[in-house]
């Protein structure tokens, strides 16, 4: 008999972030071509979430398949961000792509090369500011739709990420 799916999930690693990542935007382009717009931008969001998380751990150097846990590594990332000054709310604090963003773009730009925020970083920011204006994780409990315009800027967002991930 095959193995239910949560049975062949893997632990959370930068390479399952990376590879998760890809496919919940190969998801939500296809939810997007559906007319399932606020779907879209759900799996968007995850997106970007997991590529800052992907792409911090590996700054920090955890090792690609290292198992990331919310009170061994999340958890202390959040509270290190709000001790440097990171605007960290609480509630769905792990999620949030703004604050992963900043917190990301702080450390790099305490480091050489501290051009880092000079073009890319200041791209980087932007784009996850937008999509954090438009994704939460609640997304998933409302019934909203979500106009075109702002799936389309979302993608576009992601986008820019994933094809930049070397490089946050």
């Amino acid at each position: 008999m095959p193995r239910r799916l949560l049975d062949r999930c893997q632990p959370d690693s930068i390479a399952e972030f990376r590879a998760a990542a890809r496919r919940r935007y190969d998801d939500g382009v296809a939810l997007a071509a559906a007319g399932q717009r606020t779907g879209a931008i759900y799996l968007y969001g995850y997106t970007a979430e997991m590529l800052l998380k992907s792409a911090y751990f590996a700054y920090v150097g955890i090792a690609e398949d290292d198992a990331l846990t919310w009170g061994g590594h999340i958890q202390p990332a959040i509270a290190q961000g709000r001790g440097m000054g990171i605007a960290w709310p609480h509630a769905g604090a792990g999620h949030n792509v703004s604050a992963w963003a900043e917190f990301l773009a702080s450390l790099r730009s305490l480091h050489p090369p501290s051009t880092y925020l000079a073009a890319f970083g200041r791209e980087m920011l932007r784009r996850c500011r937008l999509v954090g204006r438009l994704w939460r994780e609640t997304l998933r409990y409302k019934r909203n739709l979500a106009y075109g315009y702002e799936v389309d800027q979302v993608e576009e967002a992601v986008a820019w990420l994933l094809a930049n991930q070397a490089l946050l």
